[in-house]
């Protein structure tokens, strides 16, 4: 689902979010939702055909929003935008880091752990190309695989959101992701 949203159709993407946020993929269900919007199944049917396509919708949006950045940016500065957007989203809407960043518990549902895992990679492209740029303009250093460098960058800014939402936000994320940036900055520049 790549179509802009209704502004109902939101309202139902958000409380699909936060019921996942609450108890897991298993409290999302056409009657939870139409019980918090105070709607019939019925009338939630007009705006979805069902809950597989309200996931879609909502990680579509996550993945939109992700994709919103500076287009002028290269190298590792586009590298640190990206980790910053992600955050930013996190800090402006916190289920996701108890949803999007917690995908082991889309496991038992094959065709929302393929969805996840298209955005993901979708990402490493992405960031794989930035990567290079980095590399290329000196930045980094070229001798470590450009999927390694995925791994050693998403790796640590996923669990740092995942312990922070664990914790209901008991410190400053966007200041631990730029001690993690520093950190990672140094240990990837070139010597």
């Amino acid at each position: 689902m790549k179509h802009e949203l209704t502004p109902r159709q939101n309202e139902i993407v958000d409380v699909a979010l936060h019921l996942i946020a609450e108890g897991g993929i298993g409290n999302l269900t056409i009657r939870h939702i139409s019980k918090r919007l105070n709607l019939t199944e019925a009338a939630l049917y007009a705006h979805f055909s069902g809950k597989l396509e309200i996931i879609q919708a909502l990680v579509s949006r996550f993945e939109g929003k992700v994709d919103e950045m500076d287009e002028s940016q290269r190298g590792w500065a586009a590298v640190e935008a990206a980790l910053a957007r992600r955050t930013e989203l996190v800090l402006a809407t916190p289920d996701l880091a108890r949803v999007v960043f917690s995908e082991e518990q889309f496991q038992g549902d094959r065709e929302i752990a393929q969805l996840l895992y298209g955005m993901m990679q979708h990402h490493r492209e992405t960031l794989l190309l930035h990567f290079r740029e980095a590399v290329d303009a000196g930045e980094i250093r070229g001798d470590i695989p450009l999927d390694t460098l995925f791994r050693l960058v998403i790796g640590p800014l996923r669990l740092l959101i995942k312990q922070w939402g664990l914790s209901n936000g008991s410190f400053d994320l966007t200041q631990k992701r730029l001690e993690l940036q520093e950190s990672l900055r140094k240990l990837l520049s070139r010597q």
